[in-house]
């Protein structure tokens, strides 16, 4: 469930920048779409593909992590009138049952 939104979300930011898969720099279009449909792939793969795409991945405490809903490419996240989520609100169906 986790990859596929995330796949999601990169797949959203790819076609804001207007960018086809076979475009996505230093990697083939079987591996973008792998990751775009939730495959499995390497950290580094998956890296690589988000730096491609003007993001970067990061580490966060647990409830300190936010995404960003995407919003106009090129508008900062505080002029796009989208407010960050947190993400245990946006995966919360992924919380432990304790």
């Amino acid at each position: 469930m986790t990859l596929s939104r995330l796949g999601h979300a990169l797949r959203l930011r790819r076609e804001q920048l207007g960018m086809p898969q076979s475009k996505v720099g230093g990697l083939r279009q079987a591996t973008v779409s792998r990751i775009e449909n939730g495959g499995d792939v390497t950290l580094d793969t998956l890296i690589g593909y988000a730096s491609a795409l003007g993001l970067e991945v990061t580490l966060a405490p647990i409830g300190q992590g936010t995404y960003l809903k995407p919003g106009p490419v090129g508008v900062p996240d505080r002029l796009a009138g989208d407010k960050p989520l947190d993400l245990l609100d946006e995966f919360g169906d992924l919380r432990d049952e304790t």
